[in-house]
């Protein structure tokens, strides 16, 4: 496996720092087994339901203090048998003033659900408009800092499955925010992508992972991408409230520009109205002590020039049993449309069971 060879690299990390007083590394990991069960409308052919288990994801990390201003993260997923990918790997610098630089692997500081962890989502998956649209990790160099109550990131990246491929992508949000975590949050992000005639094209899921690819655009060469998003989010005494809308222009010289756009809004409420935390504009995790969430979600995306949509409607329960132990429950009812035919409406039902260590 790939990831024996990785080993020894995070073990070189911690020996190399070892003997700095302000070394503090820590290793740990993440596993989210799902069930998804669905019915022929989630299914290419539509001749009949069908139901899957999967490793969702199995991830490994090391991270923590290098030195006094330096911080470092190397995560690995290691969920697709063998398969090893590298998720982050880069080196922080936080000895300004006014701003942080992160260098290596990372997330794009665009859309306000993909900026959020996996584990702190409120539904098992993410919408489909996040999926199709919001990049994700990529290698770059990002600046971020806070001014007041406005928190900024900008930074320049390159895909690394294209060395012709690149990306200027910055995000703002402003918030009001309380001791207790109760807030108001608004913010937007961007991101021009260069792309040199490399090959784009849309294929989601209708937020069910192990179902078929639904929502599929024509085959692009794209030349250039223009992405830009809006979001809102709010918390009060455990009830949480976000919507975010994302919108693409991408270029292709032969065939002309498409745009593809949508959005969703979701909610949760703790039945014990602790908050989640909030920080740098993302949802983080709440002190979990066997606490029950209700959530909801409308979603829908639109690929304008293909004539095809999609909507859903979704509702849940998650369990959060402590810091690192949490069940999920997600009920999806679908809609979907291609060049004005509608092929119906059904349901899907999804389960996760996820644990850090």
């Amino acid at each position: 496996m790939k990831l024996i060879a990785l080993a020894p690299l995070m073990l070189l990390v911690a020996s190399a720092t070892h003997a700095a007083d302000d070394v503090d590394l820590k290793l740990g990991g993440s596993v989210m087994a799902d069930y998804d069960s669905y019915a022929d409308l989630f299914t290419e052919n539509g001749t009949g339901s069908d139901d899957d288990i999967e490793i969702r994801r199995a991830r490994l990390w090391l991270k923590g203090d290098l030195a006094a201003d330096w911080q470092t993260k190397i995560q690995v997923d290691v969920s697709e048998g063998d398969e090893v990918e590298i998720k982050d790997a880069y080196l922080k610098y936080k000895g300004f003033d006014w701003l942080n630089l992160t260098v290596g692997k990372q997330k794009e500081p665009f859309g306000l659900e993909k900026t959020t962890s996996s584990r702190n989502t409120l539904m098992i998956e993410r919408s489909m408009v996040t999926e199709a649209l919001a990049p994700g990790r990529t290698n770059g160099v990002l600046a971020e800092g806070e001014v007041s109550q406005f928190f900024w990131q900008l930074g320049y990246f390159q895909d690394d499955n294209s060395e012709r491929s690149n990306a200027v992508t910055g995000r703002l949000s402003w918030a009001l925010q309380d001791d207790d975590d109760n807030f108001f949050h608004v913010g937007s992000a961007f991101s021009e992508r260069s792309m040199h005639s490399d090959e784009f094209r849309i294929n989601e899921t209708l937020e069910v992972n192990t179902s078929d690819s639904l929502l599929e655009g024509e085959t692009l060469q794209a030349e250039d991408m223009s992405l830009n998003s809006l979001e809102l989010m709010g918390q009060y005494k455990g009830l949480v409230a976000m919507a975010e809308w994302q919108q693409a222009d991408v270029d292709d010289d032969s065939l002309g520009t498409y745009r593809y756009e949508g959005g969703y809004y979701q909610m949760g409420y703790m039945l014990t109205q602790k908050n989640r935390r909030y920080k740098n504009g993302k949802l983080a995790s709440i002190e979990a002590d066997h606490d029950w969430e209700l959530t909801a979600r409308y979603s829908q995306f639109r690929l304008v020039e293909e004539d095809r949509k999609a909507r859903t409607w979704s509702v849940g329960v998650n369990y959060h049993v402590t810091n690192d132990f949490k069940v999920m429950l997600n009920y999806i009812y679908a809609k979907h449309e291609e060049d004005g035919e509608a092929f119906g409406s059904d349901g899907a039902v999804a389960l996760r069971v996820q644990y850090r260590f």
